[in-house]
């Protein structure tokens, strides 16, 4: 379940992210949902307002180099999922 939380500070982070234009640069296509039910896996996320209810505290930032997670947005559920076999963050969003 990603129910997601942006923050402001690299500190305050679990995941510093980068949003990319291009999906073969990602490792995650990830897809939006309004509801927190259809937040399953770490491919559907869903934006909470307080970390409490976050199972990870996202980051996003400029540089690709900097970042744990490269992300591409899509429209579709049937598009998102993971491009990167085997990356460490998969399970942990």
């Amino acid at each position: 379940m990603a129910l997601i939380k942006v923050v402001e500070s690299r500190g305050s982070a679990d995941v510093l992210a980068c949003e990319v234009k291009s999906d073969r640069a990602a490792d995650l296509l990830v897809c939006v949902v309004k509801s927190k039910a259809a937040a399953i896996g770490d491919a559907f996320w869903c934006y909470v307002k307080s970390s409490p209810e976050a199972t990870s505290k996202v980051c996003f930032v400029d540089s690709p180099s900097g970042a744990h997670l490269l992300v591409h947005f899509v429209r579709s559920r049937m598009e998102a999922g993971w491009r990167t076999k085997l990356h460490p963050l998969e399970g942990a969003l």
